[in-house]
């Protein structure tokens, strides 16, 4: 699986992996690519032998019904982002990537191979990987670090209650998460298939847990990238300065911390103390993902360390502390001002809710200035 058959098939996915644009990306893996792992499957389907193939059979019934939502989804997505003179200039590309399957006798090499010249395009330029996180109009402030989560989520004076909402963030805000991840996967060559395959679900999962506290917040009436501001200074740190292997150090260093029972236990027990069923079951399934990252990390981490957990952990909270957090410059430079916006989200909570705010509750103004998510204190330029 980790070896290209044909230098065409790898034109073809360099060329998506080179789409300048996000409906350029979507247009190439979901109405070229996915059509046409669609059609090998279903080839495959025909000629096979039911009897003797019949585990195949099996797994591809139930991949073809995944591979149609993906090209659904594929199809409203770029219907939302539609845009008739980009359409047209796309034309050529989408042309250019049926030649080069051609070329290589289709994604899995049984269509007869046709002779065509083909000049590349996007992939002309070889591909370079933008570490920088980029965001788009629902993230008005991702320097912020005005609100410290976790010092109100660990505070035993706030309700639960009130605690799910700083809970939903920290889901939310997961979204850096697969944006140090892809950086991994991208830039740690030559591992086994199983790593990538196993980094691959662990990045899956966190992109999830993200959507979960959207959900979460539009489950609660909150509109939240007026209310809440979600920062990216975590991936932008770790992408920027910190080796692969050094961000998926940090990356085990925090899920591995989650496992005691004030880590994700803890969250989940928010959960149901609050009354929230939602919050009380995204927690459940965050707590069951994150115990599968922590193995998932002993396989692929701390197997580098002899399997000493002691060792791994510690130069985990070392790679961490290397990042260094420039919260005054990006405030000087007019990039935030850290605001405090929880304020503005609690009084929206208690209207959404009938609620009189509480002032202790109202006041909470801790920040990420000195402390980083685990409360030891964080790295400062100066």
């Amino acid at each position: 699986l980790d070896k290209i058959p044909h230098d065409r098939l790898r034109l073809f996915f360099d060329e998506i992996l080179n789409a300048p644009t996000t409906y350029d990306l979507i247009s190439g893996i979901h109405s070229v690519a996915l059509p046409a792992l669609k059609q090998a499957l279903e080839n495959h389907q025909h000629d096979t032998n039911h009897l003797t193939d019949w585990p195949s059979v099996r797994v591809i019934k139930f991949a073809l019904i995944e591979i149609d939502e993906m090209i659904a989804w594929g199809s409203k997505a770029l219907e939302c982002l539609k845009d008739e003179p980009r359409s047209e200039r796309l034309s050529d590309w989408l042309t250019l990537l049926d030649n080069s399957l051609a070329s290589a006798s289709g994604l899995d090499g049984t269509a007869g191979q046709v002779t065509i010249s083909i000049t590349p395009r996007f992939s002309a330029q070889p591909f370079q990987y933008q570490r920088t996180p980029k965001r788009d109009a629902r993230f008005p402030d991702p320097y912020n670090m005005g609100v410290h989560a976790e010092e109100f989520l660990y505070n035993p004076n706030f309700p639960a209650v009130t605690k799910t909402l700083m809970m939903y963030y920290k889901r939310l805000r997961e979204i850096d998460v697969p944006e140090m991840m892809a950086s991994i996967l991208i830039e740690s060559a030559d591992k086994p298939w199983e790593f990538y395959r196993d980094m691959s679900r662990q990045l899956w999962d966190e992109a999830r847990h993200a959507m979960m506290g959207e959900a979460g917040f539009v489950n609660q009436g909150i509109d939240w990238p007026k209310f809440v501001m979600v920062n990216f200074t975590w991936s932008k740190g770790l992408n920027e300065q910190l080796k692969p292997e050094e961000r998926h150090a940090v990356l085990w260093y925090i899920e591995q911390g989650l496992m005691n029972k004030s880590g994700k236990r803890y969250e989940w027990e928010v959960g149901k103390e609050s009354g929230d069923p939602v919050a009380a079951l995204f927690q459940d399934y965050d707590w069951a993902d994150e115990v599968l990252h922590a193995r998932i990390g002993r396989d692929w981490y701390v197997s580098l360390f002899d399997h000493n957990v002691e060792k791994a952990a510690q130069y985990g909270s070392d790679c961490w502390s290397k990042v260094v957090s420039d919260w005054a410059a990006w405030q000087k430079a007019g990039l935030t001002e850290h605001r405090n916006w929880w304020p503005g989200l609690y009084r929206e909570y208690c209207e959404q809710n009938g609620q009189t705010p509480d002032p202790a509750i109202l006041a909470f103004n801790t920040t990420y200035a000195e402390t980083r998510a685990d409360l030891q204190r964080i790295a400062t330029s100066g």
